[in-house]
């Protein structure tokens, strides 16, 4: 649409909120071109403000009141870091790792050739698994140590590559949004209790992002030089004494690796859990070397046994025992509830009568590839109202998540949207803002 041309406001009212969706994802043609003009002279910002009032009501009168929660635990997983590079490990149709299945070739015993090569067809916790069940074939069936030294080799080549196609993909320099989160999170009280974060992740955008705005992360880990996990470190508190002689408390987050990480290490000369943390620089185009990570589950089916050893048997300790505090909501983003031994968790969580949960799904219920546990969540949110689910490629997307959804840090209405909301749910008037 030209200058010249007239704009019919109601026009431009139902075309905005028909295109909503696709001017989040910046693929609306239709709106750009008819509106070129306008948005011209508007400018992004306004039609950014545009977007962020047509989710005031999730952000001011939903979410906030989640954030005063005694007890706010956050789950992220994979869904989190696809912004910055990672990737899907089931959504991917070609990958190396699925080529080093196809042209694996033993031999010496061909029959253990057929099968390797079957597994291209297998999502990679399924091939994962089944290496490892032929290697235990070799050594227990058919005695052959050469087999099994090969199959053990062939394990390590199918973990590099796993590594290098799903995780060391990331450009760590590509952070933003995990540093806002960071921001946004701290944004509680000081009076309110530490928020408790928890990952499936074994990258290190959480740890480097809250080093680059000076957020005092606590992982458990203790120590400058020789870094040595210490539960106990998760209940310390840091003080800052004021002129004045108050005494404040230094905001703070803790960090749970439920599945490792890729900074962790196994030591037994570091009892009592035997792993220590590594300090690892980034090149200059935001990557980390390729390395083989020791402490961490990788993606097989049988991750709940797993999970039963340490030291992720104590991260996964620490989980339980917050999220059943009492007044506790968990706020879930990027995770897909495929994991058993995590969605086991959750569920017993949900027998406590004060635990909320808001679950941030980017799939939708309609989904063929969701999960049948989020089905059934989907199935209770409409029963239970301690479950609420946001879904969808908008609001299931980490960026809008961080960008529209929760209450903005350097929002000036953000205190009073805050104290409003608890002036509701004690029953009063709130205040005009």
């Amino acid at each position: 649409m030209s200058d010249g041309d007239q704009i019919n406001d109601q026009d431009l009212v139902k075309d905005f909120n028909d295109e909503y969706t696709n001017l989040l994802n910046n693929c609306s043609d239709f709106f750009y071109q008819k509106y070129s003009g306008v948005i011209e002279k508007v400018g992004k910002e306004k039609l950014e403000e545009l977007l962020v009032r047509k989710t005031e009501i999730i952000r001011s009168e939903i979410i906030s009141k989640y954030l005063l929660s005694e007890n706010l635990h956050v789950l992220l997983s994979n869904g989190c870091s696809i912004y910055a590079g990672s990737k899907a490990i089931n959504k991917t149709e070609e990958s190396k790792c699925k080529s080093l299945l196809q042209n694996a070739q033993n031999d010496h015993q061909p029959q253990i050739t057929a099968l390797i090569n079957k597994l291209a067809a297998e999502k990679p916790e399924v091939a994962l698994d089944r290496l490892y069940e032929i290697k235990m074939y070799c050594s227990n069936v058919l005695g052959d140590q050469a087999a099994e030294e090969w199959i053990d080799d062939f394990i390590k080549q199918y973990k590099e590559s796993f590594i290098e196609e799903f995780v060391n993909t990331i450009d760590y320099r590509k952070n933003n949004l995990h540093k806002l989160f960071l921001k946004r999170l701290l944004s509680r009280s000081a009076k309110l209790k530490r928020v408790n974060l928890f990952t499936l992740n074994y990258d290190l955008l959480i740890e480097k992002s809250a080093e680059e705005i000076g957020i005092s992360l606590n992982n458990g880990f203790s120590g400058f030089h020789y870094r040595v996990f210490m539960p106990s470190v998760f209940y310390q508190d840091i003080h800052i004494n004021n002129p004045d002689g108050n005494k404040t408390h230094a905001k703070s987050i803790n960090l749970f690796k439920l599945h490792g990480s890729l900074s962790w290490k196994f030591d037994d000369t570091k009892p009592p859990y035997g792993i220590t943390e590594i300090q690892y620089d980034f090149s200059d185009d935001g990557k980390m070397e390729s390395f083989l990570p020791e402490c961490i589950i990788y993606p097989v089916q049988s991750k709940k046994k797993h999970s039963l050893d340490l030291p992720y048997s104590e991260m996964f300790r620490q989980f339980i025992e917050f999220v059943n505090k009492p007044n506790s909501t968990l706020l879930v983003v990027g995770y897909s509830f495929l994991d058993e031994h995590v969605n086991d968790i959750i569920t017993n969580a949900l027998t406590n009568p004060s635990f909320n949960m808001i679950v941030f799904s980017f799939l939708e219920e309609s989904d063929p590839l969701i999960s049948d546990y989020q089905k059934k969540l989907f199935e209770r949110s409409r029963e239970d109202s301690r479950i609420t689910i946001f879904s969808g490629p908008i609001l299931g997307n980490f960026e809008y998540i961080v960008k529209f959804l929760i209450p903005y840090v350097d929002d000036k209405n953000f205190d009073a949207v805050l104290f409003n909301t608890y002036r509701n749910l004690k029953g009063e008037k709130p205040y005009d803002s």
